[in-house]
């Protein structure tokens, strides 16, 4: 057996960036949606007080691969200057089952889940948004940040967070676009008038009032991928026409959708579509520009695999 390739968080961005990923993410949706992609539910298991270990693990046919990620889940660890999400993605040849490669997981998965974001909001979103407003400071929304600068070039962006003081480091590291990148500190003000609003927080309550929702606009919430966290409040899900990257996923998981449920505000027939059906032209996107819609997303390990295989053919 050849030993496989291993790649850094680093290899893995001089490679690729986020543009690249968006037609590998759009087939692997689309996929999923046609019941041609294997994405089990994942684990987590307690390893000690610290943290856990999660496994991911699943298949694609076009390209025939098949893998798994394995990672230490530690909440503690950015404050020794670690990810807390820290592992590996391994990547198999389904036709022989020859291991092909091995990448860090943290670098991969921050990029295809902005990927996806990026995906769904050119599907999702009115045409050409004028303003984007992005929740958090941490590792994925700075990668949101990264992949909206690329995207949408010409749309302006605001940075909102708890902590103002994190927004601005945010902004720093973009110093070539801050005239496209305003901090603000209120949240009303931030999402006033956004075209689009990108929430990647570590958030575990809901902080997104849905009565602060206008027409037209296009949320993505990314940060909360429990079923114990959220970010979005229950008016706003009830306001929201729900989008998602795999339905069986947000039955178990979508903290938003399964809250408001128990608090009867929507019933157990809410709408739910999935990205791929809307990408494979299965369902309807959009319906008209006073619509809010919102795409929820869980992160599959069939976007990993996707990702993997763009940047092992471009090695």
């Amino acid at each position: 057996m050849t030993p496989p390739r291993i790649f850094s968080a680093d290899e893995i961005a001089a490679r690729i960036d986020v543009a690249d990923l968006l037609d590998p993410m759009r087939r692997a949706m689309i996929a999923v949606s046609r019941g041609q992609a294997l994405h089990p539910p994942r684990f987590a298991v307690p390893v000690n007080d610290n943290g856990r270990m999660g496994v991911m693990y699943g298949a694609l046919g076009d390209p025939p691969l098949h893998g798994a990620k394995i990672l230490s889940l530690y909440p503690g660890a950015p404050a020794m200057g670690l990810s807390s999400h820290q592992g590996y993605v391994l990547l198999f040849d389904s036709t022989d089952g020859q291991p092909m490669a091995i990448f860090d997981a943290d670098g991969l998965t921050a990029m295809r889940t902005a990927a996806v974001t990026m995906l769904a909001t050119r599907t999702l979103a009115r045409p050409d948004p004028a303003v984007m407003t992005i929740c958090g400071a941490g590792e994925q929304a700075e990668w949101h940040l990264r992949a909206c600068l690329q995207c949408f070039p010409e749309t302006r962006l605001r940075l909102w967070a708890r902590r103002p003081d994190a927004a601005e480091t945010l902004r720093a590291k973009f110093d070539a676009s801050r005239d496209r990148i305003e901090t603000i500190a209120d949240l009303d003000t931030a999402l006033s008038g956004a075209d689009v609003i990108h929430t990647a927080t570590a958030a575990r309550a809901a902080f997104l009032p849905g009565a602060r929702l206008e027409p037209g606009q296009h949320v993505n919430l990314v940060g909360a991928s429990l079923a114990d966290s959220r970010e979005l409040d229950d008016a706003g899900v009830a306001r929201v026409r729900m989008f998602t990257d795999s339905r069986e996923s947000a039955s178990r998981e979508a903290g938003e959708i399964i809250g408001a449920q128990q608090a009867g505000v929507i019933g157990p027939d809410y709408p739910v579509t999935e990205l791929g059906a809307v990408l494979d032209g299965m369902s309807d996107g959009r319906r008209s520009d006073t619509e809010i819609t919102g795409y929820k997303s869980h992160g599959l390990i069939v976007q990993d695999l996707a990702a993997a295989a763009a940047v092992l053919a471009r090695a």
